[in-house]
């Protein structure tokens, strides 16, 4: 019985939760300003089986299946089914959450940290309702993979099972690479059999070796950019390019930002950061209280490295940004790491006899997050939709029946699409031109114009229109605007 009211109170938490994600995605409708979405619900649509159709990124594995669910939700309703699948799988990720650390804390701490998803952070919120990557969906990865070492089993079968986990969170999004070195640190220092370690390497090398065959000999698309295997997004990490000690000194700002920044300005920005710092380091003492007590496992410990990993990781990333207001979309890739940052706080406070503090947490994301429902509500604008089509132009653009069927059955963005497209073949084909000799530069300009030539007469005007386009200045990746004219040369010579 106990457990049954356990339960429900989790559920309950999980739909109040809900409710408040529904009606932010009902008031501000965040998938029309997101164009990764737009695009990646416009290929959904189609209905195709093909693997191109439904891994949206190769680097991300987690999206084969969430484009599975999403025809599978097409089948019943015409609305959003990407919108539908992210409010779904939000709700299950926190319920999951929930209980977990209800099994490896307690149901104190489980029911504060329930109440914290309730309304979490305002750049956490609108994730329920949109998709822009896996990195929201990836924070129940490091959460599975504490009760994994909460369990201290040291059977063979154990460790296998740790490595394959390790391999499948790899494969769903490579932001899950952090939970490697956190997982095999805490074997290491623990009192498990060392040389059972190779069993856990054994599982998930076999894993790997199958997703490096899944690329390698799979089409995903993307053939205009030939993406390596370590690409995420067309983009490689290089600590050559990065001035790392400005990053460093900078990365409690962008935290804090990333769990108080509201897209308006506020004024209120500074006190709050300031407040986050002191709510967080009253924490940390906290935990060396409950350490001192011996009030927790010693697997849970392991939200310290699994957060300083990740900490590492992205700010010698390319997606490290300083922001202080903007878009939930700039600081997606932290809400990887927010809802364990956020357990670590709450445990660290719930030490505490006096709840001051604890109550200030809660109140600061409550506010932070009401906040957020005072946002302008933004149209959706033309904008976006040529950006949807720039990333279908980059995924599928080498395939001109695919595109035509797919613009075909968007009539009312046809021309918009069109002109994407072409942004996203050109970009896709020219953007390392800097780097070719004049020969190989002249063979892309060339497979550019051929490639256009492919697609119906009715497109051709559009999809140049789209190329012309991707050479204005402030658009990335940033091409040489000499090209164009070369560009203009071979088509007139060709009419």
């Amino acid at each position: 019985m106990r457990g049954f009211f356990s339960v429900n109170r989790i559920i309950i938490l999980c739909v109040l939760g809900s409710i408040i994600r529904l009606i932010f995605g009902y008031i501000y409708t965040p998938w029309q300003q997101a164009p990764d979405h737009l695009a990646w619900e416009i290929i959904i649509e189609q209905g195709n089986l093909q693997y191109d159709h439904l891994i949206h990124y190769p680097h991300e594995g987690g999206s084969f299946l969430i484009s599975l669910l999403g025809q599978f939700i097409e089948l019943f309703t015409n609305i959003s089914s990407l919108t539908i699948s992210a409010f779904i799988l939000d709700f299950v990720i926190r319920f999951i959450q929930i209980k977990i650390v209800k099994k490896i804390f307690n149901i104190k701490i489980a029911t504060l940290f329930g109440v914290w998803t309730v309304f979490a952070t305002p750049t956490i919120i609108p994730w329920g309702t949109v998709n822009f990557g896996l990195h929201a969906l990836s924070a129940i990865f490091p959460f599975l993979l504490l009760l994994l070492l909460h369990q201290k089993r040291d059977t063979i079968k154990h460790h296998i099972l740790c490595g394959v986990f390790l391999g499948v969170a790899l494969w769903f999004s490579y932001i899950n690479l952090i939970l490697i070195p956190a997982f095999f640190l805490y074997r290491l220092m623990s009192r498990t059999d060392k040389k059972k370690l190779l069993y856990s390497l054994l599982g998930f090398i076999g894993v790997i070796i199958l997703h490096i065959l899944v690329r390698k000999f799979l089409d995903a698309g993307f053939q205009l950019n030939e993406l390596g295997l370590t690409s995420i997004r067309g983009v490689d990490f290089s600590i050559h390019d990065i001035d790392i000690l400005n990053r460093l000194t900078n990365l409690p700002t962008v935290v804090a930002n990333s769990t108080l920044a509201i897209p308006q300005s506020n004024l209120y920005m500074p006190s709050l950061r300031l407040l986050y710092y002191f709510v967080f380091i009253v924490a940390c003492i906290g935990m060396i209280i409950y350490h001192k007590k011996n009030n927790f496992a010693y697997s849970n410990y392991m939200i310290i490295p699994i957060i300083i990993f990740f900490l590492v990781v992205y700010t010698f990333s390319p997606f490290f940004e300083l922001r202080d207001m903007g878009s939930y979309i700039y600081f997606r890739h932290l809400t990887y790491i927010l809802p364990l940052l956020s357990l670590f706080i709450i445990a660290g406070l719930s030490s505490y006899r006096y709840k001051v503090i604890l109550i200030a947490f809660f109140i600061l994301g409550m506010v932070r997050t009401g906040q957020l429902f005072t946002t302008q509500i933004s149209p959706k604008s033309d904008g976006i939709t040529k950006a949807a089509g720039w990333i279908i132009g980059t995924k599928l653009g080498h395939d001109a029946k695919a595109i035509v069927t797919i613009i075909e059955d968007n009539p009312d963005s046809k021309i918009l699409l069109r002109q994407g497209v072409g942004w996203g073949i050109s970009a896709s084909l020219l953007f390392d031109n800097d780097n070719l000799d004049k020969i190989e530069a002249e063979t892309k300009l060339i497979e550019l114009v051929e490639l256009i030539s492919t697609y119906p007469k009715a497109y051709q005007i559009d999809l140049l229109e789209g190329v012309k386009f991707s050479f204005n200045e402030g658009l990335t990746p940033r091409l040489n605007p000499e090209l164009l004219l070369k560009i203009e040369q071979i088509v007139n010579s060709k009419k």
